[in-house]
């Protein structure tokens, strides 16, 4: 089972821009805006606007596809009280614990890229930077079984970076993420890889 985790914002292109329909649109004004792709379109020989407009659509879906909630769950899995508390309660059956999260970020780095082909044969990449910082104080969570269980209280706020090639073309900060909190995780997630075959 699969235990998902919905924040809201869910996704990367939702804590960049308000409307996501107008994502790959914002990304190309600001791509064209920096002249990021200049020299991989020379390269490439591509008619005036197409790498630029495709390039921005394959950003947009990128930043779509980076689910806030699962880079949480990410994070915590390697948080070291939240590991403490999923082996003795492995440990120890029938045994829950509420571990209070100190104030702290969970970080996240991607670089996924986008391969230029001409007649088949590729020719170039274009790449992507994606940084997401996840601040969260006042976080209790309960562990059961190895696994996190129910989120209590607690405040998020992110900020996220997106660079073509290395130049920022998108940036967002202090955005206020709501997370599922008060709320049973059905089965809960594995902390450990114990508790995942446990399921």
């Amino acid at each position: 089972m699969t235990v998902t985790f919905t924040t809201h914002p869910s996704t990367a292109d939702l804590l960049l821009y308000a409307d996501p329909r107008q994502a790959a649109q914002e990304l190309s004004q600001a791509v064209d805006a920096h002249r990021v792709l200049d020299e991989i379109t020379r390269q490439v020989q591509a008619p005036p606007g197409e790498l630029l407009h495709k390039a921005a659509e394959a950003g947009a879906t990128l930043l779509g596809g980076i689910d806030v909630g699962s880079v949480l769950l990410g994070g915590w899995a390697k948080y070291r009280s939240l590991r403490a508390a999923a082996r003795k309660t492995l440990d120890n059956p029938g045994m829950g614990l509420m571990v209070p999260l100190a104030e702290h970020e969970v970080v996240s780095h991607h670089e996924p890229y986008v391969e230029v082909q001409v007649n088949g044969q590729p020719v170039g990449r274009v790449t992507f930077g994606i940084d997401l910082v996840l601040h969260l104080t006042m976080v209790t969570a309960s562990v059961r079984a190895g696994r996190l269980m129910r989120l209590t209280g607690g405040a998020c706020t992110a900020a996220i970076v997106c660079k073509i090639h290395g130049v920022e073309v998108a940036r967002k900060d202090f955005e206020l993420v709501t997370l599922p909190i008060n709320r049973d995780l059905g089965e809960g997630f594995p902390l450990l890889p114990e508790a995942r075959m446990a399921s």
